[in-house]
């Protein structure tokens, strides 16, 4: 069984992929390390990932939600969403990056499908990604901004971006000509039993809709609408792991899992599309 570092070092050798963040210029392996032709470093984790930030980010994003979310998705009520990105792809051998990848679950279950395929996730949060090390699948996991990729022009077939702010001008970049965006967004009822429980009103649609549409050119869609069956611990997870929630102490987030609902909508659409010219 490869360890984490190999799987890293697999990864990266199949894509070819790393770009320098301080020159730009392309890296590959050197030692145990990544190197450009500048001497320009960058160290791997004895976890199996790159970090590309000269400093830590702030986020939301900790081990806890992380742990939460895990549950979360083994209990299955994404895997319609992880099934809807896959009829979107593409035929042939993919190289995908999941942008904003979190703990990898979508990319991890796309790549374990497809042994062929290969990617690489990205994500601000450290304990994302050393979360993301767990999946089984080989991957190329990156501490990263997404305004600034760590990766080489063109070298990507599709760019997936699921539930995150995106950076569009570097998506276009890091696709190949003709290469692919999945974009995954709320619908109206997302989540709509923890927005009541806090007296939120319903998501507003419309917005990204409209921007890709208007920038790009929508090459095919899918709405995941589900209402999922889950147990006190799982609603608890959901509440623990959705950023809604994170304005929210810890004994605020207690005391709304400890009203929990029989289901928790799925409403999301899955959007593919292809840049064209700049309108």
């Amino acid at each position: 069984m490869l360890s984490k570092r190999d799987k890293l070092y697999l990864a990266a050798e199949r894509l070819q992929a790393l770009r320098c963040p301080v020159c730009g210029g392309d890296m590959a392996r050197n030692g145990n390390d990544f190197a450009c032709a500048q001497r320009h470093r960058v160290n791997v984790n004895r976890k199996g990932c790159l970090n590309f930030l000269s400093a830590p980010a702030d986020s939301c994003y900790d081990a806890e939600l992380f742990a939460a979310r895990r549950r979360v998705f083994a209990a299955g009520c994404y895997d319609a969403v992880a099934r809807a990105v896959e009829e979107l792809l593409p035929e042939g051998r993919q190289r995908l990056l999941d942008a904003g990848c979190g703990d990898g679950w979508y990319l991890n279950a796309l790549l374990e499908r497809h042994p062929d395929w290969t990617g690489a996730g990205v994500d601000i949060s450290r304990d994302a990604i050393l979360a993301a090390t767990d999946q089984p699948c080989t991957a190329l996991w990156c501490v990263g901004d997404l305004r600034r990729l760590p990766f080489c022009d063109g070298a990507f077939t599709a760019v997936l971006d699921v539930l995150t702010p995106a950076s569009y001008g570097e998506f276009r970049r890091v696709l190949e000509d003709g290469g692919m965006l999945i974009k995954v967004y709320p619908g109206r009822e997302y989540l709509q039993e923890i927005r009541a429980a806090r007296g939120l009103p319903l998501y507003e649609e419309g917005q990204v809709d409209a921007y890709l549409r208007e920038k790009a050119e929508v090459t095919g869609e899918r709405h995941v609408l589900t209402a999922c069956p889950v147990t006190p611990e799982i609603w608890r997870d959901f509440v623990w792991m959705t950023p809604l929630n994170q304005d929210l102490s810890p004994a605020e987030k207690e005391a709304l899992a400890a009203k929990p609902r029989d289901t928790v909508t799925v409403d999301l659409h899955v959007t593919a599309c292809r840049w064209g010219r700049e309108k």
